[in-house]
């Protein structure tokens, strides 16, 4: 049987994928945080990203001449069965919020793009929380109406933590100082940490709100 010859097979950058879910919201994939007429004919003004590991190219000045740094707001994160994304929940919000809200730099729509690696998951888990908060709704009222528009699969952690969402009314604290878990969250926290414990981590590997 023949050999590929790789010399002369031509790389095929993966290809952007982006979804509108609704007017000024936006869910993709890493590879649309990086191409330049994704970026610029979706008019995508702010980003919020949801990755493992930082990507150089966010802070090249291609990037941040469309995306500037104050309009980019990044979650450590792994698409795993210990991460809890409820922490950032009310802060992913309140960004999406200000920044649909925000005008356009030269006029135009403010959009706001969400993503993850693959657009699937863990951006997916942040929209769905998002619609749940805005209009009050359902998990399954949110998860039906982005599914609509992508075909999306919050991991079952990501699925328990909506659910969790919607039992504490869309606010994971019970107090101003964000120190006292609603009882919802608590008993998720507990779960969480026989979890943890089990697969030998602490819950303190990287993740987190980072600067850019």
């Amino acid at each position: 049987m023949a050999c590929l010859d790789r010399s002369t097979t031509p790389y095929i950058p993966p290809k952007p994928s982006i979804s509108e879910i609704r007017p000024h919201l936006f869910l993709g994939n890493l590879y649309s945080t990086l191409n330049l007429e994704t970026l610029r004919s979706n008019n995508i003004t702010a980003l919020m990203s949801l990755m493992d590991a930082h990507h150089g190219q966010w802070g090249a000045p291609h990037i941040r001449n469309i995306i500037p740094q104050a309009s980019h707001l990044y979650i450590q994160c792994l698409d795993s069965s210990t991460t809890d994304l409820l922490q950032f929940m009310s802060k992913v919000c309140d960004f999406i919020d200000e920044h649909v809200c925000a005008p356009a730099a030269g006029g135009g729509d403010a959009n706001v793009l969400v993503h993850c690696r693959e657009g699937v998951s863990r951006s997916a888990t942040m929209v769905i929380a998002y619609l749940m908060r805005k209009d009050s709704m359902s998990l399954d009222d949110a998860l039906a109406e982005v599914k609509e528009k992508r075909k999306v699969r919050p991991n079952p952690n990501f699925l328990d933590q909506l659910r969790v969402w919607e039992a504490v009314g869309y606010q994971v604290w019970q107090d101003d100082d964000m120190t006292i878990p609603k009882e919802a969250y608590q008993a998720f926290l507990d779960k969480r940490a026989v979890l943890l414990k089990s697969k030998g981590l602490t819950g303190n590997e990287p993740i987190g709100i980072q600067s850019l």
